[in-house]
């Protein structure tokens, strides 16, 4: 049903592409005349001719799949500061450059590096077995032989549920399950890590929700390493853990590791469509992964999706009132790294912003979250009327969300957008594992609409004369962070202490 249903989409978005192309076809070989057309008043009828013009190009000459095949199966797992992360960046400095950007370049940064090296988590008590584990990002080595301790089950980690422990927790390695705690908001499991151990638990085990036996990797620790051992551990064995502890057994864990740390240098890649004025979009995407898999769905899929709006945009030779700037952001994984790096570089130029788009783990487009800045409503409600093919049932949202590389934007009082969208096949549950490979991308059809989505965003947002969205000074955004209750997190992630 669902790919009788996406096909009848394709149809549709096909048809309104090659009625709407006829009058535009000059566009897409750059002529003079039509982009003076495209870039002037915000009539309904340019309107479409942007849309026609750009959805066309993508999905008849569409890199997706390719560029998504060359991350994932010539490059791998691009963790930030290692030989497979800077092949990423030189790829993608190619693939701009190819497309025909302007100042296409990288801007190299200094971060905490943190490598995985030999790793072993086995339960002792009451019988020994090797536990399905891998080290949690950040998680500093363990002594030569090791730490063991007892195991409790602190349910999610949340603070509330740790205050009713007390002191039990003290000296064991704390079982946590990702998720929300009844009641409770969720909580990255860095908030986790930073919860137990100020509890005095000897270290982390932090439990995926999915099942196939796929611990999940990720940073428990910003900014260095943890203070206490980290480990991501599978479904399968954290569930026994429980109903063992519930059968009054008592679990001892030992985990022995020894992890590469110390300040690496990376860099992020930037490319630009160039626009008449002063004023910028900035498409963003982070392009590091864990190298536990290929990072496929993340962030290959953010990555190929902006990539491609950057092709797009860049074919039809189009020059905007404000400039276009892409941006592919190493260090995200491991807390933020680049996007903060950025804005620290172009601090004196951020008031000049019109906005900031991020992509991170992309699929199906379904709207679009404008994070505050209401004032914006009619605007993206008409774009997403005109986009009627696209079938962007989610329509506007104003949430604001705090775990990306906007984040660092959003705290400047930069616009920040991101598309709505939605991975397919449960994609999703496989990202931080062994499992996040290229053979779990089937949806190139949405990844192309997504891309199509996203280049009309920035494009729409650069040509009007004025701005869509006006910058929030300090006070507005805290106002922002307390209207969307995200004071508690802000506090750990709104730091750069870099």
């Amino acid at each position: 049903m669902r790919k009788f249903v996406t096909y009848l989409v394709m149809t549709k978005i096909l048809v309104f592409a090659i009625l709407l192309l006829i009058p535009v076809s000059d566009a897409i070989g750059g002529a003079k005349k039509v982009q003076e057309s495209l870039l002037g008043r915000q009539s309904v009828g340019e309107r479409s001719s942007r849309i026609a013009a750009i959805t066309g190009e993508v999905l008849a000459r569409s890199e997706v799949r390719e560029n998504l095949r060359v991350l994932c199966d010539e490059i791998g797992g691009r963790v930030s500061g290692t030989d497979e992360g800077k092949k990423a960046r030189e790829f993608a400095e190619r693939l701009f450059h190819r497309y025909g950007l302007a100042n296409v370049h990288q801007e190299p940064f200094e971060m905490p590096g943190w490598e995985r090296g030999p790793f072993l988590c086995e339960v002792t008590a009451p019988r020994r077995f090797v536990m399905h584990a891998v080290a949690l990002a950040n998680t500093p080595s363990t002594p030569p032989d090791g730490v063991e301790a007892e195991v409790i089950d602190v349910g999610h980690g949340n603070p509330v549920e740790l205050d009713r422990l007390g002191d039990a927790v003290r000296g064991k390695f704390a079982l946590a399950v990702a998720g929300a705690m009844p009641g409770g908001r969720w909580m990255h499991r860095y908030e986790v890590m930073a919860a137990v151990a100020e509890h005095g638990a000897a270290g982390l085990l932090y439990q995926t929700t999915h099942p196939g036996n796929l611990p999940m990797t990720g940073m428990c620790w910003k900014d260095g390493l943890s203070p206490i051992p980290g480990v991501g551990v599978s479904k399968e064995d954290g569930e026994w853990i429980q109903r063992s502890l519930h059968a009054d057994q008592r679990i001892r864990v030992r985990i022995q590791m020894t992890n590469l740390t110390g300040t690496v240098t990376s860099a992020n890649v930037v490319g630009e469509i160039p626009g008449r004025g002063s004023d910028f979009i900035l498409v963003g995407a982070h392009l590091d992964a864990w190298d536990l898999g290929q990072g496929a769905v993340d962030n290959g899929t953010g990555t190929v999706v902006i990539v491609e709006a950057a092709r797009a945009l860049s074919r039809l030779d189009v020059q905007p009132e404000a400039t276009i700037r892409f941006v592919l952001f190493m260090g995200e994984e491991s807390g933020l790294c680049g996007s903060r790096a950025y804005v620290r570089t172009h601090e004196r130029e951020l008031s000049c912003y019109r906005a900031m788009i991020n992509c991170d783990m992309e699929g199906t487009p379904l709207g679009v979250r404008v994070m505050g800045h209401e004032e914006a409503n009619q605007f993206f409600a008409d774009l997403i009327t005109e986009m009627d093919a696209f079938d962007l049932t989610s329509g506007v949202s104003h949430r604001a969300g705090v775990y990306g590389d906007h984040l660092p934007f959003l705290l400047e009082g930069v616009p920040v957008i991101s598309p709505i969208s939605r991975p397919e096949d449960d994609s999703w549950r496989y990202y931080h594992t062994t499992a996040d490979t290229y053979d779990k991308v089937t949806y190139f059809k949405q990844l192309n609409l997504d891309a199509a989505f996203v280049a009309m965003l920035a494009l729409e947002l650069a040509s009007t004369p004025g701005r869509v969205m006006e910058q929030l000074d300090e006070d507005g955004v805290k106002e922002l962070i307390s209207k969307n209750n995200i004071e508690e997190v802000i506090r750990y992630w709104g730091s750069d202490s870099e």
